[in-house]
C-alpha cells in the first residue's frame, strides 16, 4: 500500500513539474513578445463602456473609432474602398456631420464643413 502510495505521488510530482516549467517558459515568452497579434483592441471606461476600439474595417483595412460616453460614434479614421484615408466626425447622436478624405494624388475632399453661424 505505501508503494502505491507513493508511486501516485511521484506521478503526480512529475505531471505538476512539467505543468510549472511549461507555464514558466510561457510567460517567459509572452514577456518577450515584441508584437500582439489581434483583429480588434477596445478600451473601456470607468463603467465599462466602449470609449474606443482599434479594428479591420469591412473591406480589410485599419479603423479606429472613439465613442462618447453614451455609446455614440464621434470619431472615425479608416481607409475608404478606394483606399483614401477618411476622417469622419458626427454628432452628439451619431449622425455624420463632417468628412475629411484624403486620396493618393493628395487632394482633400471635405465634406459637410460649414462656416460658423452668428
Amino acid at each position: 500500500m505505501a508503494m502505491t502510495i507513493d508511486r501516485t505521488f511521484r506521478t503526480w510530482l512529475v505531471a505538476l513539474t512539467i505543468l510549472w516549467v511549461v507555464t514558466a517558459m510561457s510567460v517567459i515568452a509572452l514577456m518577450r513578445a515584441e508584437t500582439v497579434r489581434v483583429r480588434r483592441v477596445e478600451v473601456l471606461n470607468s463603467q465599462n463602456k466602449t470609449v474606443a476600439v482599434l479594428g479591420v474595417s469591412p473591406t480589410d483595412g485599419g479603423v479606429l473609432l472613439i465613442y462618447d460616453a453614451n455609446g455614440s460614434l464621434r470619431a472615425a479614421v479608416g481607409l475608404t474602398t478606394k483606399g483614401d484615408v477618411a476622417i469622419d466626425l458626427n454628432d452628439r447622436s451619431g449622425r455624420p456631420k463632417v468628412t475629411f478624405q484624403v486620396s493618393d494624388n493628395g487632394s482633400v475632399t471635405v465634406k459637410g464643413l460649414r462656416g460658423r453661424e452668428k
